[in-house]
């Protein structure tokens, strides 16, 4: 691995370097190419002044006739003045030489015949048949120093003929330095750069050049080529000492390139340190794992398995041998679907394969799992902060048998309750019927023909109708004892009859739209006795507009059991039943002055045969189903039923259930209900 980073970083540092190198080559070819195209307009520039001031001349010639005078002297000299560079100016009438600027200078200049040296007349005569400007060049100067002759022919219109006559030759010699000096590129200084300058002929070959020296091309120049007087002219050049190889940044990528390699060892380093750990940490975590005396299995985020131990292969054995790593959950639950204790159609494998998977997906609650004919197992998953989804298999069947025995002996037990309870039901129907009759012995015709027997032997004596009517009232007393006994016998055995159905999940509602405040002020109506007989005081207040679809009879149920509740355990003070309309729902408070129940007790009140106070039960009776039934009511009509209370302070049953949809939102209450009915003793 190391061999392979140092070659890969190695080799990509090269590439890089490479890379810049290249770059920057390129931007200095460009630069020096943008140095030739400034260079080269430079030169077509002198040389177009250099036509202007030869035009100049030859005008001075056409109004002098062809005589050389003054203006023309004067005319050079300023020339001269503003273009150093203009070596000489020669003027040679009939191709030989007369005049030579500045004069002095170049005396054997004059005099000299142009026919006479082949090398000039080659350009003279160029101009001659073009009768247009030629560049000839580059030539040798005094002083060793190359140089342009610019060779302009020269015209004069002829008085005898339509022809010019031809008058001769002006030629301007300009030092080559000067036009190759540039702002940013002295081509003329041989120490930076190597120069050429040639004119390209009508053959394609590049004839003579200038330069600055002798010019051994062994690394490609740049060229560029351009117009000036009609002909093409080619410039090429680069620097002396060679292109070059490294830009000035490539010290820097190879110093980079090496600290890259150094941390990348480095890191190579730690990695191997990190791979030995994670090694030995999977290594502990598999023998761990395997040690644990349930079933064991984990998958990654993209729901792979990952890790499983023996335990969950033994509890699925019929499949182990296709639990595998890298496996899929939905490939897992398929496999399981197939291998039910109880085998399951298409239908019913998708509907178990999707609920397996959303309780993978989204882990909850432990839930039991069967996986074979005796073997129950209760499946624990959780997701963990990475992600990955962890499972714990714990065998619970013989807890699942238990439960099971336990559920069938609870079963037996309702069934036995509801027998019981309807066979109790129609004896007591009867006894109270039939004590209902003796409460008003007075009334039968029994005791009405008893009183006609007695009177037709005459009046009675006192005697005789006192002992009369105390056995009437004796009747009726223990009529009474026998109807309230059988009439609290029938509420406890409708109390068990109503809890068996909630229990089996028998019980029905008859849901219909109910006015709250009528049914509400009915129940308390009704319970107004009760409180009258213990000296309490049961008051009411509630909100006429209130309406819910609801069981009426179960509804009055639950309100019946809250209020008696609240009568059974409050001996002195008062109960008041309240009726609100809160945020979309019906909020019923039963509230008294009741000894109160600690906090520690408040959730006992509503598990079935339970009471908080054991004595204050004998005392009230009741087999402590009337709250338990009551919050099972409750929840059947989609509220719930609560509890707040104070040792000393008393209680307050609350009963939250939905109002109507039927309401229209944001109506106004219609007007308050409230009845007060005080005991008067």
């Amino acid at each position: 691995m190391a061999v392979i980073v140092i070659g890969g970083v190695s080799g990509i540092g090269y590439t890089i370097i490479k890379l810049d190198r290249d770059n920057h080559l390129a931007t200095v070819k460009r630069d020096v190419e943008n140095g030739l195209y400034a260079t080269a307009e430079q030169v077509q520039l002198r040389f177009f002044e250099t036509v202007l001031i030869a035009k100049k001349i030859e005008n001075i010639l056409s109004t002098s006739g062809g005589v050389v005078d003054a203006k023309i002297v004067r005319a050079v000299e300023e020339f001269q003045k503003e273009a150093p560079a203009i070596v000489a100016v020669a003027l040679a009438p009939g191709l030989q030489v007369t005049h030579s600027f500045p004069q002095g200078d170049d005396k054997t200049a004059i005099g000299l015949k142009y026919w006479q040296v082949p090398e000039q007349m080659a350009s003279v005569a160029r101009a001659y048949r073009g009768q247009s400007a030629v560049v000839d060049g580059p030539v040798s100067l005094l002083g060793g120093k190359a140089g342009y002759i610019l060779r302009y022919p020269v015209f004069l219109p002829r008085s005898d003929r339509d022809l010019d006559r031809f008058w001769g030759i002006i030629s301007i010699v300009v030092e080559a330095d000067s036009l190759l000096s540039a702002e940013r590129h002295d081509f003329g200084d041989a120490s930076k750069y190597l120069f050429e300058l040639k004119e390209i002929p009508a053959s394609g070959l590049p004839a003579a050049s200038a330069g600055n020296g002798d010019i051994s091309w062994r690394f490609e120049p740049v060229v560029v080529e351009f117009s000036m007087l009609g002909n093409r002219w080619q410039a090429k050049a680069r620097p002396t000492d060679g292109w070059p190889s490294y830009s000035p940044q490539s010290s820097y990528l190879v110093g980079f390139s090496l600290f890259s390699a150094m941390v990348l060892l480095v890191v190579l380093l730690a990695y191997r340190r990190l791979a030995v750990k994670k090694d030995n940490a999977h290594a502990l975590l598999s023998e761990a794992v395997g040690c644990i005396s349930e079933g064991f299995i984990a998958f990654d985020d993209k729901e792979r398995l990952m890790i499983v131990n023996e335990k969950y292969l033994d509890y699925h054995s019929d499949i182990a041998d296709l639990v595998v790593p890298g496996m899929k959950m939905d490939e897992l639950a398929r496999i399981a679907a197939a291998h039910q204790p109880t085998p399951l159609d298409a239908d019913e494998k998708t509907a178990w394969i999707a609920s397996r998977m959303d309780k993978f997906r989204n882990p909850g609650e432990s839930f039991i799992q069967q996986v074979g004919e005796e073997l129950w197992l209760k499946v624990t998953e959780a997701k963990t902060p990475h992600g990955y989804t962890v499972g714990i298999w714990t065998d619970v069947s013989t807890e699942k048998h238990a439960q099971d025995a336990a559920e069938a002996a609870d079963r037996e037990k309702t069934d036995f309750l509801n027998n019981v309870s309807h066979e109790l039901r129609t004896p007591l129907t009867v006894i109270f019927g039939r004590a209902t009759f003796m409460r008003n012995s007075d009334r039968l015709p029994q005791s009405k023909k008893l009183a006609m027997a007695i009177s037709a032997g005459g009046t009675p004596s006192a005697e005789i109708a006192g002992a009369v009517k105390t056995y009437q009232d004796f009747i009726s007393e223990q009529g009474a004892g026998i109807a309230d006994s059988a009439q609290h016998m029938i509420r406890l055995v409708e109390d068990l009859l109503d809890w068996t159905k909630v229990a089996r999940g028998k019980l029905e509602l008859d849901m219909q739209l109910l006015k709250l405040d009528e049914l509400a002020f009915s129940v308390v109506e009704d319970l107004q006795p009760n409180a009258k007989a213990k000296g309490l005081k049961l008051t009411y207040s509630g909100d006429s507009t209130a309406e819910a679809i609801a069981d009426k009879v179960r509804l009055k149920q639950i309100l019946y059991n809250l209020i008696n509740n609240a009568i059974k355990f409050t001996d002195k003070g008062s109960i008041h039943l309240a009726m609100a309309k809160e945020d979309g729902q019906v909020v019923f408070n039963v509230t008294d002055t009741g000894h109160g129940i600690s906090e520690e007790n408040l959730e006992r009140v509503f598990q079935r045969f339970q009471q908080v106070d054991g004595s204050m039960s004998r005392k009230s009776g009741g087999l402590g189903l009337g709250l338990a039934i009551s919050e099972q009511l409750a929840a059947l009509h989609g509220g719930t039923l609560s509890l707040t209370s104070k040792i000393g302070h008393g209680s307050t049953f609350t009963l939250k259930m939905p109002s109507s949809e039927g309401v229209a939102e944001g109506t106004k209450s219609a007007g308050e209900t409230s009845i007060t009915i005080e005991n008067v003793a």
